[in-house]
């Protein structure tokens, strides 16, 4: 029965681990997460996480090993699974109620989440920010909106179309210089750049750019050059889209 049990035990702690990885969550959260679970069930856990590797080892006799993938970012994911890793230790949840939760997640791969439309409303107003640090006219934070919209719904479709990693992103941002520069050439706007800039917001990793100082910080220094290094990808796809629509046109 013990064996059973530290086997549900270890099968537990990676997928939490796995989904909190692919949450985006720093591996120093990720460890410190999955330990407290082991001892909020009485046994002890050790974790290590890399980005692209996870190890469990339950009571010195059963060790686990899984592939991770470095994914976006899921802040709600992070802070589900860490609300109920606190309230399984203060036994405001029980075992069997955290089991279930867990496997719904990995099952799912996702918490609740919005809707496109909401979605792509939210990137619209990220888009109009910078307008207010710039001074722009009024109708500079209605283009923005327009553009930003766009430019997000582009990524958001290419993503699920495409296995292409970062070719969403250069696409995207390739389209919105364009309509900057569309802007420009029908005497809507006079200054284009203010456009692109507030439209590429909602696709600039800024979390992940955090999340790899924050790494660096604690002395993950593995996880940390990862994450730098993915988040340069990332600028570097948006800043390629965006030099390319000004060399075409």
């Amino acid at each position: 029965m013990e064996k059973i049990k530290t086997q549900k035990l270890s099968n537990l702690c990676l997928k939490t681990a796995y989904l909190l990885i692919n949450g985006g969550a720093e591996t120093y959260r990720v460890e410190d997460t999955v330990e407290r679970i082991g001892r909020s069930l009485g046994s002890r856990v050790v974790c290590y996480v890399t980005v692209t590797a996870i190890f469990i080892e339950v009571n010195n006799q059963n060790y686990k090993f899984t592939k991770s993938v470095l994914g976006g970012t899921n802040l709600q994911m992070i802070d589900e699974i860490n609300t109920m890793s606190r309230s399984l230790a203060d036994r405001t949840l029980t075992p069997e109620d955290f089991t279930r939760r867990i496997n719904q997640l990995y099952r799912n791969k996702r918490t609740t989440d919005f809707r496109f439309p909401v979605k792509a409303i939210g990137a619209g107003f990220v888009s109009m920010a910078p307008m207010l640090l710039f001074q722009m006219p009024g109708y500079y934070f209605i283009y923005c909106f327009i553009v930003g919209v766009i430019g997000y719904s582009v990524s958001y479709y290419l993503s699920h179309l495409s296995m292409l990693p970062y070719a969403d992103l250069f696409i995207s941002s390739f389209v919105i210089a364009v309509l900057g520069i569309l802007l420009k050439n029908m005497g809507l706007v006079t200054e284009y750049h203010d456009i692109i800039i507030g439209a590429i917001m909602p696709l600039v990793p800024g979390v992940a750019i955090t999340n790899a100082i924050r790494e660096l910080v604690m002395r993950q220094a593995l996880s940390s050059m990862v994450r730098f290094l993915d988040a340069l990808l990332v600028a570097s796809s948006i800043g390629f889209g965006i030099a390319s629509a000004l060399i075409i046109f």
